[in-house]
């Protein structure tokens, strides 16, 4: 019978474990019932146990009922006496109370308490300290005071410290003066009567030698259950004891647990029960064994019966393809996943040659051989491509592996086979992520190097060159905090796009991350192809993005290395071309340029520089330096712009053109500009002190002006140097003015109601929106050194300063113009109207005190000219 007409006839559990399962049931009944016969008499065994151990704590707990209640009632005559005679004398009390310890053994002291303060005690000698006792004073028995005096009624306190001495109970009654003539009952005070609690557990027999039982005591303060444990052992109470309640005077209460010395007798203890289980168990196996004996035959032949049905059910319901060749390759059976997976009934195959219905890795002049490997290995494993009954081809993994029986040796071959399809997709599909970026889809770093190894092998063949170019987009990082990464991560998907056009098929673009791209121009024949490429890519990415509401400008840095000039392996190249990407950048943003040695070593300059930087700002390495701003009109000092110097302990002072574009390209000038600012106007401070008035001015970085701590920084140092209103001034620069030009201004006007002034630096070097301009909260307008130099000989520079100064006039701003360094420029301004210049006509950038100098000798000046 073929697998595919089999129908299995799979074992129950019931069939296949039945042996075991009567060998089972006839064991389990035997050991129950041995199991029951042995309960019940454990359980009697125990009930006697429990039975004796209760007669006796019987006797314990009627003995101390007796004894505290004995003297209870001795306390309530005190107490009748004294609500009778509230102004009972010593000697009144006195003779009462050796009446009560006459009758009463384990009385150790009567006390009476006025006011709850202890006044009398008998007898007096040992406890005299406690005299005056305070009871609501004392941590120790204030809370019983306080139950009694709620209840009304009788408390037991203890057993407790004594204040005398010792251990003891206490009992306490409280007294109230009967209502008489129109006046209410009246709190007197309380009466406390001392019990022994030695003698106490003595009378009631707990201190007696007991070989059989083990007392515990819980229930101070009369808790009962839930007070502490106040005699014997606390592990009593967890031994499952007998337990009964000690009844006090006012339901106050003592629970006594007792237990037998060497605990309750456990089943296994008894010689009775240990000889019930062992007679019930061996029992029980015997008949277990013989009963399982009988069914083991029967089990095998349905186990064989089984096999041979689970082997076929597996067949049926294998997701898998499945054929089953006889020695010859002819099918003799074939699955439902075969027809499902390749269309072809079962009926149209049988009798075929499997290498003639399926793929297989042999034909039929093959197979014999192919048969003999397969006896000798054992099995065949392996990918092949296959074809469906409508066509559509597939890949298939398949597995061939021969069937043997007891008696011919191997008599079928079993070719089981999947469609792998969606694996190969999934492949193919992590194969790309691996070699490609995600946003973009261009090839990323790991695919970058393959190709750029492979275009450096063709250029060695052919001697050709080709061109590696870095880009940067200028400015990103600002979109990306400002507008959120998905309107950044739109912008770098746009910028993918335009350098895809600018390139040839055969070029390579591809994304490093962040903003960074790299473009490979292959095949060049000189290095002119790469600066037109590298023109076009300037001038695409130059132009305006519309992503979503926003228009944005983002501009290019590139920086470009040819091989095999710059460079014969790709870490070289691209390190290079790195460099020359931040010469560009350092050149203005927005071009290009070609590496070249003299870069490398301005690199490493620029390494050794940035290294330095986080070193010199921990340690405080930097100083400011003061260069005065003078009114033309008057020639008078109104103020200083504070301007960073870097006293390197090695290479001396480094100008800020050195390190200050290095500290803004990272969070380094966060940093030195909070510190710039708490010395420009602590040094102002000083200087009002010593009666000089003027205004600091501080520059703001593009960082520094988005950093979202400024505003409070400012404040704060404005407060903690107690400046006011126009005595410091911000400067930012025109480019910066206009980046983001809806943000800066929410910004200026927050600082601007602080008293901080405001100016444009190095106005009409940058591009200024005059629509934002004049919404600006700013006091001044400063004028480049750069349109101030050839003021007298340049129509253009003159012409730039007249149409600054008028500008500003109408904008109601004043003008400072940098770097006057003559008297025919200072001249020149004034006629123009500038009211405020600085420049080395007047003074260089000083040091503090070099400053201090300056000035006094300025106003010694100008006091002389005004005599």
């Amino acid at each position: 019978m073929s697998f595919s007409t089999y129908t299995p006839r799979r074992l129950s559990l019931l069939d296949r474990s039945k042996p075991l399962a009567i060998a089972l049931i006839a064991l389990l009944s035997g050991l129950a019932l041995t199991a029951y016969i042995a309960d019940v008499e454990a359980d009697q065994m125990l009930q006697r146990q429990r039975d004796e151990v209760a007669a006796q704590i019987g006797v314990v707990r009627a003995r101390l009922e007796s004894e505290i209640n004995s003297a209870a009632h001795l306390s309530l005559g005190l107490v009748s006496y004294v609500a009778a005679n509230p102004t009972i004398t010593g000697d009144a009390f006195n003779r009462v109370s050796e009446r009560m310890l006459a009758y009463g053994r384990h009385v150790r002291s009567i006390a009476l308490a006025p006011d709850n303060v202890l006044s009398f005690v008998h007898p007096l000698a040992g406890n005299e300290a406690a005299l005056g006792l305070r009871y609501l004073d004392h941590p120790a028995q204030r809370d019983a005071v306080l139950k009694m005096m709620e209840s009304r009624r009788f408390v037991l306190a203890g057993p407790l410290e004594l204040v005398q001495g010792g251990v003891g109970l206490i009992n306490r009654f409280p007294i109230y003066l009967p209502a008489g003539e129109g006046r209410p009952e009246i709190y007197w005070g309380l009466a406390s009567i001392v019990l022994r609690f030695d003698t106490l557990l003595k009378a009631s027999g707990l201190l007696d030698a007991n070989p059989h039982v083990r007392y515990a005591l819980r229930g101070r303060d009369g808790l009962g259950a839930a007070g502490e444990v106040i005699h014997g052992k606390a592990d009593v109470f967890s031994l499952d004891p007998v337990k009964v309640d000690v009844v006090l005077p006012d339901n106050a209460r003592w629970q006594l647990a007792a237990v037998p010395v060497g605990g309750w007798r456990g089943a296994l203890q008894e010689t009775r029960v240990i000889s019930i289980w062992m007679a019930g168990s061996l029992i029980s196996l015997a008949i277990a064994g013989l009963l399982g004996l009988g069914q083991l035959q029967i089990r095998r032949i349905r186990l064989r019966d089984a096999d041979l049905s689970l082997a076929a059910s597996v067949i049926q319901s294998s997701n898998e393809a499945i054929v089953v060749t006889d020695e010859g390759d002819r099918i003799v059976s074939v699955n439902p996943a075969f027809s499902k997976l390749t269309g072809q009934t079962r009926e149209a195959v049988l009798g075929k040659l499997a290498s003639a219905v399926v793929s297989t890795p042999y034909d039929a002049s093959s197979h014999a051989s192919f048969v003999e490997r397969i006896d000798a290995g054992g099995d065949w494993s392996g990918e092949l491509d296959d074809r469906r009954a409508d066509g559509e081809t597939y890949p298939k993994r398949l597995s061939i592996y021969p069937v043997s029986n007891l008696h011919s040796g191997i008599v079928h071959y079993v070719h089981s086979f999947s469609d792998i399809s969606e694996r190969k997709a999934a492949e193919r599909k992590i194969h790309h992520l691996a070699h490609h970026d995600v946003l973009t889809g261009l090839p990323n770093r790991l695919s970058l190097q393959g190709r750029m190894e492979q275009a450096m092998a063709e250029a060695r063949r052919h001697g050709t060159l080709i061109a590696v170019m870095m880009i940067d987009m200028d400015h990103f990082k600002d979109i990306n905090d400002t507008l959120g990464h998905h309107v950044g991560d739109a912008l770098l998907v746009d910028v993918a796009q335009r350098l895809l056009c600018c390139v040839r098929h055969s070029d390579v673009v591809a994304r490093l991350g962040g903003d960074e791209f790299v473009v490979l121009v292959t095949d060049m024949a000189s290095t002119l192809t790469a600066a037109a490429v590298a023109e076009k890519i300037v001038s695409a990415l130059s132009a305006p993005y519309q992503v979503e509401a926003y228009r944005l400008h983002s501009t290019p840095s590139v920086g470009i290395g040819v091989f095999p000039n710059d460079g014969t392996s790709v870490d070289t190249l691209l390190r290079n071309v790195d460099t020359a990407m931040y010469h560009a950048k350092a050149a203005g943003r927005n071009n290009y340029q070609f590496f070249d040695q003299s870069m490398s070593a301005n690199a490493s300059e620029r390494l050794a520089l940035q290294g330095s930087l986080h070193h010199a700002i921990e340690t405080r390495q930097f100083v400011l330096h003061y260069q005065p701003q003078i009114e033309v009109a008057t020639g008078r000092l109104v103020g200083v712009e504070a301007l960073v110097r870097w006293q390197h302990p090695e290479r001396g002072l480094v100008p800020p053109n050195s390190f200050i574009p290095i500290a803004e390209e990272s969070d380094l000038i966060i940093k030195l500009g909070e510190w710039i600012l708490q010395e420009a106007c602590w040094q102002l401070s000083r200087w009002k002190d010593q009666g000089l008035k003027l205004r600091v001015s501080v520059n703001l970085s593009a960082r520094q002006l988005r950093s979202k701590n400024l505003l409070h920084q400012v404040e704060d140092t404005l407060m903690r140097h107690d400046l006011r209103p126009g005595e410091l001034e911000l400067e930012i620069t025109e480019s910066v003015a206009m980046d983001n030009p809806d943000a800066t201004l929410r910004m200026l006007g927050q600082l601007r109601e602080l008293g901080v002034e405001l100016a444009i630096d190095d106005f009409g070097t940058g591009y200024s929106s005059l629509s934002h301009l004049k919404l600006m909260p700013l006091q001044r307008l400063k004028i480049d050194r750069s349109f101030v130099k050839d003021i007298e000989s340049d129509p253009d520079d003159a012409a730039i300063c007249a149409a600054t100064i008028s500008l500003a006039q109408h904008l109601g701003l004043s003008v400072v113009a940098e770097g006057v360094e003559t008297e025919a420029q200072l001249a020149f301004l004034g006629t123009l109207g500038c009211e405020c210049v600085q420049g080395y006509l007047f003074s260089k950038p000083l040091p503090a005190a070099e400053f201090e100098a300056w000035a006094a000798q300025h106003a010694a000046a100008q006091s002389s000219l005004a005599s």
